[in-house]
């Protein structure tokens, strides 16, 4: 029996890695009242919770610019500098890409 059990955590642990994804995605951060406005989005800001969006630069960009806009009321003033700082890095990597 004891070794039943072990077993059995053994495959819960296991398998973790690749229920935890799915389950994170079925928790969305958008409440029933549609709260996404006011929350930070952590897949610009930390590369987290990105799950697998392609995103256009120009996509990138009017995101990078609508989460600058919300402002102090969501965003520290280190976060605000961070997201300006990958606004002027995407705008220049597409001015390059256009250039050629």
């Amino acid at each position: 029996m004891k070794r039943i059990a072990t077993l059995f955590t053994a495959v819960l642990i296991s398998l973790m890695p690749v229920v935890m994804p799915v389950f994170a995605d079925e928790t969305s951060t958008t409440g029933p009242s549609g709260q996404q406005d006011q929350e930070k989005d952590e897949c610009l800001l930390l590369a987290r919770k990105c799950g697998n969006s392609a995103v256009s630069i120009q996509d990138k960009i009017e995101k990078l610019k609508e989460e600058i806009a919300k402002g102090r009321a969501v965003y520290t003033a280190e976060e605000l500098s961070n997201l300006k700082q990958k606004l002027d890095e995407v705008s220049k990597t597409l001015d390059f890409l256009l250039e050629k």
